[in-house]
């Protein structure tokens, strides 16, 4: 009965809340004059009392000290006493920005975080060590400053620096000495490593440059030609003449209604005119629409090595690994990268000029490159490049192509280069030793193989695949094989054949390798076709002196050891 009672409408309750204190309208409210009567205040006149501050104080008399808690609440656990501050808070001390730092990375389990933060942890303790020393120094000055002004005031004669003295003072600075900031600076513009670099081989130690008239044109082979055409009837005549000091080219203007069907037989008709047993025509001249008579000169010039390294870009002495063979007719150097170039074969059987060729690159490279970027291997049955194996740049000793076990070693270089760039997930020789240390970085081989038509026919069927291999997968890994063919009876396969990019070909009267060899010459003269271009260019190959050789050796051999 209590509950239900409770329920009922208590009358007195609601009489209790309704005359409680509200904001009633302005119009509603009863205002009484002094002579008690009631009468309503005008529309718009303001009352005389305002609720609002009146509702504010009573809002904060009945304002709760702390805010209720409610069922979203979540209320703290009770504090724990701690061993060390009580019941007290530690105050929070300001973290510095090394220990921030060093935070980021406390749940890395990586190799290479774990660099970065060594690296970051010790340039720190560099310059941390840099600043004291530079406070150390500030503070020995102003004492020495004030030391100086003391003797001064007390009337002491301050004694007079020694030049010497003077000078060795002079360099010192509170950041070092000049020497230190100017190496610093070198640093920073160049972003190398900077260190004991040793000496390159110098231009003067290359002999004696070509002959400054072998550009001279020959008048009366000129004439001659003019003539010549005149009885052929054909129309045409020389307009130009270039040479490289071997051969010499005239540039023959013909008729636009000549046929190029024709040039054979003119070629035949000029031979027989001229009384010249080679004559190789050039149809048409790049760039124009004229034909060149390439005819070897009577009094050759012989073009040196140092005329090759001056006229090239090799001469800036950059370690692009670039190497020069020869001139073109058209007096141009023939220079070439290797890294472009990939497996060089040399075709024919010419005993002193493709030794040249070999010779030409592999100075050419040694001219530039240090033993920590380049090494050299020889494999073959004579002494003619022993020579290489006596400097720092030698990879291993001299094997034998006939050997079952030639290629065996390189074969192992590249099992293991293989291996290792396939872990540093690079595919090339640049990317890897961009990556790496300076002392894991790998050094470009060259392997010099000086007889390959002994190794394909030995009947060595391991030798074969070793060499297949390394022709698949060196060129990328930095191994890069030059191969001299000398019997030109037989020929080489085609998928050999095709594996070996560059290929420099003397005189073949089959055309096994490159076409266009039968119109050559015998001696130095050479057709060379590179990766970048199906066209072969006519090159005459520079001579090495043995002198020039042993020169470049010594300095070597002199320099780094």
């Amino acid at each position: 009965m209590t509950r239900r009672q409770n329920r009922k409408f208590n009358k007195e309750r609601h009489d209790k809340d309704v005359s409680k204190e509200a904001f009633k309208f302005p119009l509603d409210i009863d205002i009484s004059d002094d002579a008690g009567t009631k009468s309503s205040p005008p529309l718009y006149s303001e009352p005389e009392y305002v609720r609002r501050p009146e509702r504010q104080t009573k809002y904060r008399a009945s304002k709760p000290s702390v805010k209720r808690p409610t069922r979203m609440t979540i209320s703290k656990a009770r504090q724990v006493p701690s061993s060390i501050h009580g019941l007290k808070k530690p105050e929070r001390t300001e973290r510095d920005e090394r220990e921030i730092y060093l935070e980021k990375f406390k749940n890395y389990n990586s190799v290479i975080v774990d660099k970065i933060v060594r690296e970051r942890t010790e340039r720190e303790r560099r310059k941390d060590k840099q600043k004291m020393k530079e406070q150390q120094q500030r503070a020995e000055l102003a004492a020495l400053k004030k030391k100086r002004d003391a003797e001064k005031a007390n009337g002491e004669v301050v004694r007079q620096k020694s030049p010497a003295r003077e000078k060795k003072n002079d360099t010192l600075s509170v950041l070092g000495t000049k020497q230190e900031k100017l190496r610093e600076k070198q640093q920073a513009s160049t972003g190398k490593r900077i260190g004991p670099n040793a000496t390159q081989p110098g231009i003067s130690m290359l002999g004696n440059a070509q002959a400054a008239d072998y550009k001279e044109p020959d008048k009366a082979l000129s004439e001659k030609i003019d003539a010549a055409f005149t009885k052929l009837n054909v129309e045409g005549r020389v307009i130009s003449y270039t040479s490289n000091g071997v051969i010499g080219r005239y540039e023959v203007k013909l008729n636009r209604a000549f046929r190029v069907s024709n040039i054979p037989r003119l070629n035949a008709a000029l031979k027989e005119e001229l009384n010249l047993g080679e004559l190789r025509i050039m149809s048409p001249l790049i760039g124009t629409s004229n034909i060149g008579l390439e005819v070897p000169l009577e009094n050759v010039r012989p073009i040196t090595f140092r005329t090759l390294f001056e006229a090239s870009s090799l001469k800036l002495r950059k370690s692009d690994y670039k190497f020069v063979i020869g001139k073109t007719v058209d007096d141009k150097i023939f220079s070439y990268e290797l890294s472009k170039a990939g497996h060089v074969l040399i075709y024919g059987n010419q005993p002193n000029y493709d030794t040249n060729v070999i010779d030409n690159i592999l100075l050419s490279l040694l001219m530039n490159h240090n033993p920590n970027d380049l090494k050299v291997a020889i494999a073959a049955d004579n002494d003619n490049y022993d020579d290489y194996l006596d400097i720092p740049h030698s990879f291993s000793s001299r094997v034998s192509p006939g050997d079952p076990e030639a290629l065996k070693i390189f074969m192992h270089e590249l099992n293991e280069r293989s291996v290792q760039f396939r872990r540093a997930h690079v595919r090339n020789i640049q990317s890897y030793n961009s990556r790496v240390k300076f002392e894991s970085r790998k050094a470009t081989l060259v392997i010099i193989i000086d007889d390959l038509s002994a190794l394909l026919q030995n009947k060595n069927p391991e030798a074969v695949r070793s060499l297949i291999q390394i022709l698949k997968q060196g060129k990328p890994l930095g191994m890069h094989v030059i191969a001299n063919y000398t019997t030109t009876d037989s020929g080489i396969r085609y998928e050999l054949l095709q594996l070996l990019q560059t290929k420099i070909a003397f005189y073949d009267a089959y055309n096994n390798t490159v076409g266009g060899t039968d119109e050559l010459t015998q001696g130095n003269d050479a057709l060379a076709v590179i990766p970048t271009s199906n066209k072969p260019n006519r090159i005459s190959i520079g001579a090495v002196n043995k002198i020039v050789k042993q020169s470049v050796f010594d300095h070597i051999k002199h320099n780094n050891r």
